[in-house]
């Protein structure tokens, strides 16, 4: 089955990531589609927990460096506010390595893109169909993003390349979770210090 969340049905009310770049950048990105691996909840993050995404499919950073399929992408929660009395909560995310499948790690540089909702009952499968859609090749240093609540319910993302962190999702209104298996687009390349080959297939 085909992950088939459409344009039409998030644009009832729902503002769609909206990606600014304004020129052309030496550092650029590669994007990649991602599942997240454990929950985050902003009612029970702590600093410094680890967080977690799988490749959906391979990738190639703008320096050459592969990263196959169901490598991870690693990281720490960098911030958090959770909700107090119904006020606002945030969650800050840090991705800062890849970790291939025989456990060598590669430092990255990562970015959100755009988070949608898992669904259980599909499979993986990426087309220019779906609204997570075909990963960028090409993310300029200069992009940033923001995702308005609607495709994630209640939960606003906003990143940006040139930002240490890889983006902050937050609520206006209480806590909110991210279950298991929620697609993520990341923007990868390789970190200051980083391996330029792998062994990747």
């Amino acid at each position: 089955m085909r992950f088939t969340f459409s344009m039409q049905k998030l644009s009832l009310g729902l503002a769609l990531v909206s990606m600014v770049a304004a020129a052309a950048s030496a550092q650029t990105l590669t994007g990649v589609n991602t599942r997240l691996v454990q929950p985050l909840d902003s009612a029970t993050a702590t600093v410094g927990q680890t967080v977690a995404v799988k490749l959906e499919n391979g990738v190639k950073t703008p320096d050459g460096v592969k990263l196959p399929r169901g490598s991870q992408l690693v990281g720490k929660i960098a911030q958090v506010k959770p909700s107090q009395n119904g006020g606002p909560a945030s969650v800050t995310v840090a991705f800062t390595a890849a970790q291939l499948k025989g456990g060598k790690q590669i430092p990255v540089k990562a970015t959100l893109l755009a988070a949608f909702p898992s669904d259980q009952g599909l499979e993986s499968q990426y087309s220019d169909q779906t609204t997570l859609g075909v990963p960028p090749d090409h993310v300029a240093s200069n992009v940033q993003v923001e995702q308005e609540p609607g495709a994630l319910k209640d939960v606003t993302l906003k990143a940006a390349v040139q930002d240490a962190d890889s983006g902050t999702f937050s609520k206006s209104n209480g806590n909110f979770t991210l279950g298991a298996g929620t697609y993520f687009q990341v923007g990868v390349g390789t970190a200051a210090g980083g391996s330029s080959t792998s062994a990747a297939e």
